[in-house]
Order: structure tokens, then C-alpha cells, then sequence
């Protein structure tokens, strides 16, 4: 619990008192265009067309989350949601983010836009960091059991495609996820204080890794038969 606790304490029912939202949309690139170009790709057979994806990159601005190494978790985190955010685009994905840049979002904000979009699915990128440098895996939480086969899909592609050990699915009480209207789990991409760990993230190799990994994760989890979305009526 200690190890769970001390990853997650800027995650916990405690909302930063300062900071506005980010405009959605900021992520809105050329890469649909690039989709749409292709003659072998018509937007509307893309696995992911007409749905809608939510991507909270954790943290940013005042607030760097885990450092370790010189290494912090709103950098890391930022680079990997906008490599995600790309690839969903090119998979027919409407895309947007809580912040696409190096903004501070408050918790109470990010909860806001989710629950003002309602987005097919949310997904909250965050790294991990605990006292012991040779713990290493990934880990992903949700809130309830409308969240739970979300989550499961989340650490079973990351796990899976990173080679790495997959920790757990667990249920939390993240402030990002209690009283999410949509679908939503925060996933903990891995530990910033393994230095094993920490050394692949910050290469755009390994970003991109993950990112491809979180994008298989979502359409995995979207284009599965009965697959809760949005908001309920």
C-alpha cells in the first residue's frame, strides 16, 4: 500500500486550488488530414471512426509530478500523449486533450472537461515513482466496474507490447476517475526511478512504443462488442 499510495498522492481526492482548463481541441493536427489523403484508408471504414477520446496527460506547469534522474513525469507524460493522440487520429479517432502543452490543469478541471465532452473513453497518462529503484511494471486504475474492463485492457496491451511485469488493474479513488461520467482509467506508463525504466523514457523510441501500445489498448477496448461509451443517457 505504501508503494500505492506515495505514486499516486498528486492523483488523490485533494484538487489544486489554482489553474484553468486548456481549451480543447489544442491537439487538433494535420495528421487527419494525412489519414484522409490516403486512397487505400476511407475515413469511415478507420476502426475508430466517430468515436471520440479524451487524453489527460497528468500533471504540467508548477506541478511536475515524480522526478527522478533530472526526469519529470508532466514531460515524459506530455511527449507520450501526443504521440498517442496522433496515432488514435490516424485510426479515425476524434482526439482531444486536457492539456497539450506544459499547462497546469487542475484535477477539479480535468473532471470538468471530461464530464463536459463526454468522450467515448478517458484515458489518464501518468508515471510512477516509488523509494525502491528495482521495482519496474505497469499499472492502471479505475473507479468502478463500469471502468474495469478499460483498465484491464489498458495493462494488458502496455504490459504486453513493453515486455514489462503487469502490476495491476485496481480499483481507486482518484479524483480523476470518481465522477467521471465516461469510461475512464489512469494508467502508470512506468517507474521514473528505475533506471532501466526511466533511460527508455526518455526516448522518442520508446514514447512511441508506448504510445502504439495505449492506441491498441483503445481500440481493443472501443471496437469490442458491447463495449460500454460516453456518458450514461
Amino acid at each position: 500500500l505504501a508503494l500505492i499510495f506515495t505514486s499516486l498522492a498528486a492523483c488523490l481526492l485533494v484538487p489544486a486550488l489554482t489553474g484553468k482548463p486548456a481549451a480543447l481541441g489544442a491537439t487538433k493536427s494535420a495528421s487527419k488530414d494525412k489519414v484522409a489523403n490516403k486512397p487505400d484508408q476511407t475515413p469511415e471504414l478507420l476502426p475508430l471512426a466517430g468515436t471520440t477520446v479524451l487524453v489527460d496527460p497528468g500533471h504540467g506547469g508548477t506541478d511536475p509530478g515524480a522526478i527522478s534522474g533530472g526526469v519529470s513525469e508532466k514531460d515524459i507524460v506530455l511527449d507520450v500523449s501526443l504521440k498517442l493522440a496522433e496515432k488514435l487520429e490516424e485510426l479515425g479517432a476524434d482526439v482531444e486533450m486536457t492539456r497539450a502543452d506544459d499547462t497546469f490543469i487542475t484535477l477539479p478541471g480535468r473532471l470538468d472537461e471530461s464530464n463536459k465532452l463526454c468522450p467515448d473513453l478517458f484515458i489518464s497518462v501518468h508515471g510512477n515513482s516509488v523509494k525502491k529503484p528495482d521495482i519496474s511494471g505497469i499499472e492502471t486504475y479505475y473507479y468502478d466496474d463500469r471502468d474495469k474492463a478499460l483498465s484491464q485492457s489498458v495493462l494488458d496491451h502496455v504490459a504486453a507490447e513493453l515486455g514489462e511485469q503487469p502490476r495491476w488493474s485496481h480499483a481507486r479513488n482518484l479524483f480523476v476517475l470518481d465522477g467521471n461520467e465516461a469510461p475512464a482509467t489512469l494508467v502508470e506508463i512506468g517507474y521514473l526511478t528505475n533506471p532501466r525504466t526511466r533511460d527508455l523514457l526518455k526516448t522518442p523510441t520508446y514514447q512511441d512504443k508506448v504510445a502504439t501500445a495505449l492506441a491498441q489498448a483503445v481500440t481493443s477496448y472501443l471496437t469490442a462488442p458491447g463495449a460500454l461509451r460516453g456518458c450514461p443517457a
